[in-house]
């Protein structure tokens, strides 16, 4: 399975978690079947709110989910409709430990009411 990992930093498994996705400076691709992880920089993360589009770039690579700290609706909605995945990573502070809790099976699906409304939600 494809997942992405929105990061603050390009430092491996070590980066720091993007507290939103579509502000992330870089993204990381991680295989959770062969182990393989990927660190790509974000174009677009210097951007209006609610004016980038992250989730396009996914949906072309074979994504099957996204783990964040957080996301926007429109985003969140955009993913699900391509078929992508969207887990809340529940505070994780790093790609290694988002990963560790997705592979444990113990993050949930984002809904509606979990999307962020805003740069200020927390």
């Amino acid at each position: 399975m494809k997942v992405v990992i929105p990061l603050d930093e390009s430092a491996g498994l070590a980066s720091k978690v993007c507290e939103h996705f579509g502000s992330a400076p870089f993204f990381a691709v991680s295989d959770t079947e062969t182990g393989a992880f990927q660190i790509t920089a974000n174009g677009d993360s210097q951007h209006d709110h609610g004016q980038c589009t992250p989730a396009d770039v996914f949906t072309g690579m074979g994504v099957d989910a996204v783990i964040c700290n957080g996301i926007g609706a429109r985003a969140a909605s955009r993913l699900q409709m391509s078929g992508v995945a969207v887990y809340i990573a529940n505070h994780a502070r790093t790609a290694e430990e988002a990963l560790k809790r997705f592979n444990s099976g113990s993050l949930t699906q984002v809904t509606g009411q979990q999307a962020c409304q805003g740069h200020d939600c927390h």
